[in-house]
């Protein structure tokens, strides 16, 4: 048979078994598809892909039977991986004894890959012969072979890693004993046998400070937590050490222990020594958020370094224990500003009806700055009961308070006390109350969900407010919106005030729905001034501007730049239409925008809008569609243009011409 017939039967064979693997997850455990696959590893010219793929089936459905041939390939370079993949689930003792047949046989990184499968294998039978590698010349080899006898995890393989490292450990070698060593006495305290365990982490953690940090603190993690109950002695000598390493392991592993004494040792080191262990013993102590620890959390928060006592008090937020309210309330007054700061934050977070009585009677205190702090934590803990205290204070003679209890009264009112919010703003005794004012009852408004009935309130208090809070009534007005809005500030454009009529004008200007065009065209028209003019044809002019999803159609948008064509009087009025214009890619747009190309005024706006609309139409349907419709334009364009722009509408011209076939 040739070879090309060889590989025909080789490529049938795998297709054999390759289709049902398609249609389920496993495919058919017969013997005969066993044999084939098989048949494709032993053949001389099946490919490296095709002997590859059997592996991979062989892996599912291989018995003993495939053993042999799959373990002549673990010394190939090309395959000795796959086969590996195969080899490495089965559970038949003449796999393993493959693998460790290997050893002696294989070289390079196929021996790296047989060493790391009797790893996986946990091959106890293995131990002595990896353990013979360790110092092999290759590093790959030696690295390899002391992980593997730490997946093994038995006292033997412990045995062989320890002996490695005593005396002097080559530093390129170093690394991956310990890590073995490590693996072990996992597996070791796993399977009951904490004695073994302990003596390996006991060996690490004694190397001395030359050793990987990381290698001492697994094992001071894995010394406490073996220990079982007796770990707490070991514990507590770990955080009353002055070495980094220890006392950061020994805080670390806490988070592994439970009980009162444990909490009880870290309290105690975050009572002495230098600021940084201190401070991450009080870290510890925030994450187990254990009440027994907050007489000494809070006496570390009142005296000492500044970061420990910041620590401290974020740790007492994190206990979140009641009982440590009065002592926050102290520091929060403190003349420290990151201290005070600090408390204020945890005693906004601390839970419960005791901490809600404090904060009121601080905000009801005859203390300036503590009513002041009050109201600071009244807004945290949005303590709606307070509000009834917020609009008598929000009416008081306290300047300094005033207008911070009508900012959070904004926050923390509800609809039914839109009517007090208001009586508020009407009768503001200065700006900085009138303008939180402004702000509170637009926020209420928000959440009141019926913006016509909050319309009716609020411009119910128009007539009889004076021209500074007619301004701040409508600019509420613009913020809440709908039909009722609309309507009174359509009233309030005609104010005598000019400061009225015009911020009526500006908040039509920016009004939020449609509805509000035909008052702008209507305003725009009766406008005796060119500054409302302007100002009712910007906000008129802004809707053309938005087409596509959630704006006008463009028929609507070109009506909008029609009417403003009509009302067009100053230069700037023309600029604001030709800005405009050149957002709508319409062949009428581009038609409006010709006109003003013969005014010396505009004439450079309209060439950069002209030639704006003409590009974007030529990108329709391929540019055939517009094409003769842009031509006589562009030229005119180019005629009246000047540097880029004229070297643009040339280009466009060429373009038009050609997509039009002149």
């Amino acid at each position: 048979m040739t070879r090309t017939a060889l590989t025909v039967v080789a490529v049938a064979a795998l297709a054999a078994v390759a289709g049902p693997l398609a249609a389920q997850e496993f495919p058919p455990a017969t013997k005969e598809a066993e044999a084939q696959l098989i048949g494709v590893l032993k053949s001389r010219d099946a490919s490296r892909e095709a002997k590859a793929t059997a592996c991979r089936r062989l892996a599912v459905i291989g018995t003993e039977t495939a053993v042999p041939v799959l373990a002549g390939l673990l010394g190939d370079a090309d395959l000795s991986h796959m086969a590996r993949y195969a080899l490495e689930p089965m559970p038949y003792d003449s796999a393993g004894a493959a693998f460790r047949k290997a050893l002696g046989e294989a070289k390079g990184r196929p021996l790296v890959g047989v060493i790391g499968s009797l790893g996986v294998r946990r091959d106890a039978k293995a131990v002595g012969a990896i353990a013979g590698l360790l110092d092999h010349a290759d590093a790959d080899v030696a690295h390899q072979a002391a992980r593997a006898l730490g997946s093994i995890g038995t006292v033997e393989a412990a045995g062989a890693l320890t002996k490695s490292i005593a005396g002097n450990v080559p530093r390129r070698l170093a690394a991956a004993r310990y890590e073995g060593l490590l693996r072990c006495a996992e597996h070791l305290a796993g399977a009951g046998k904490s004695h073994d365990a302990v003596g390996i982490y006991d060996r690490l953690r004694g190397l001395g400070e030359d050793a990987p940090h990381q290698v001492r603190t697994a094992a001071t993690r894995g010394a406490i937590l073996a220990r079982g109950a007796g770990g707490l002695a070991l514990l507590k000598e770990c955080l009353a050490s002055d070495d980094w390493i220890r006392f950061s392991a020994g805080c670390r592993t806490t988070h592994e222990m439970e009980g009162k004494d444990v909490t009880a040792a870290l309290a105690d080191a975050a009572g002495r020594g230098a600021a940084d262990q201190r401070v991450l013993a009080l870290m510890t102590l925030g994450r187990r958020a254990d009440p027994a620890a907050l007489p000494a959390v809070l006496k570390a928060a009142k005296e000492g370094e500044t970061a420990v006592r910041l620590q401290a008090i974020v740790t007492v937020g994190q206990i979140n224990d009641p009982a440590a309210a009065d002592d926050l309330v102290a520091l929060a007054t403190a003349d420290d500003a990151e201290i005070a700061k600090a408390a204020r934050e945890s005693l906004g977070s601390l839970p419960g009806e005791k901490v809600d009585a404090t904060v009121m009677t601080l905000f009801k205190s005859a203390d300036a700055d503590k009513r002041g702090l009050g109201m600071e934590l009244i807004a945290r803990r949005r303590l709606t009961r307070a509000v009834p205290d917020l609009l008598k204070m929000a009416r008081g003679t306290e300047k300094d308070l005033r207008a911070a209890a009508v900012q959070h009264l904004g926050d923390l009112a509800g609809p039914d006390q839109l009517a007090a919010l208001l009586d508020v703003l009407v009768g503001a005794p200065d700006g900085d109350v009138r303008g939180a004012a402004t702000g509170a009852v637009s926020h209420v408004c928000a959440k009141a969900g019926d913006p016509d009935a909050c319309a009716t309130q609020v411009a119910a208090r128009m007539p009889k407010a004076d021209a500074d809070t007619q301004v701040a009534l409508v600019k509420v007005l613009g913020s809440v919106g709908g039909p009722k809005a609309l309507e009174a500030v359509k009233g309030a454009v005609g104010s005598k005030n000019d400061d009225v009529h015009t911020n009526a004008i500006r908040t039509l200007a920016g009004w939020k729905t449609p509805d509000v065009l035909p008052v702008l065209e209507q305003v725009a028209k009766a406008a005796t001034s060119d500054r409302d003019r302007t100002l009712a044809l910007r906000g008129y002019t802004q809707w053309a501007k938005r087409g596509g999803k959630g704006g006008l159609p463009g028929r609507q948008r070109l009506d909008i730049c029609r009417t403003t064509a009509d009302l067009v009087k100053s230069e700037g009025d023309k600029r604001l239409l030709l800005g405009v214009l050149g957002q709508v890619q319409s062949p009428a747009a581009l038609k409006m925008i010709v006109p003003h190309l013969n005014d010396p005024a505009v004439r450079n706006e309209a060439c950069a809008a002209a030639v704006r609309v003409a590009e974007e139409l030529l990108k329709v349907g391929g540019g055939a569609k517009f094409a003769k419709a842009v031509i006589d334009p562009l030229e005119q364009v180019a005629k009246a243009a000047k540097g880029n722009v004229a070297q643009k509408a040339e280009a466009l011209l060429k373009r038009a011409r050609s997509k039009a076939g002149k």
